[in-house]
């Protein structure tokens, strides 16, 4: 019982290093950008203009994936999901059309030091 007690530690040291699992099948493939959420509160006429208008507010990034929030709001990624990094752009639809809102970075990679 004891050897059991003191191991735990190092059980869960080693489970919290383990790679997450990969994110579920998207719900979605448009023109090979898999999109994930609420594809289906979007015509894929809707997608492809939240599309075309962030490839205008970020012209030359690749799109790997999409995530609909709701039928007013997408996020795209510019990098493969991860929670050590990843960086994306949130549109809105405002008076029915999209505009890019911000720019967001986040993840664990972020709190390294530089030093």
């Amino acid at each position: 019982m004891r050897s059991t007690a003191a191991s735990l530690p190092l059980v869960l040291l080693l489970a919290s290093c383990a790679e997450p699992p990969p994110p579920p099948p998207p719900a979605l493939v448009l023109d090979g950008i898999p999109i994930y959420g609420r594809a289906q509160s979007l015509s894929k006429s809707g997608l492809r203009a939240a599309i075309a208008e962030d490839r205008k507010s970020s012209p030359g990034d690749k799109i790997y994936s999409i995530a609909v929030a709701s039928s007013s709001e997408v996020r795209v990624y510019h990098t493969e999901r991860s929670k050590r990094l990843e960086e994306y752009d949130v549109l809105r639809r405002v008076h029915g059309s999209w505009q890019a809102q911000e720019r967001m970075i986040s993840g664990s990679a972020l709190l390294v030091p530089t030093d």
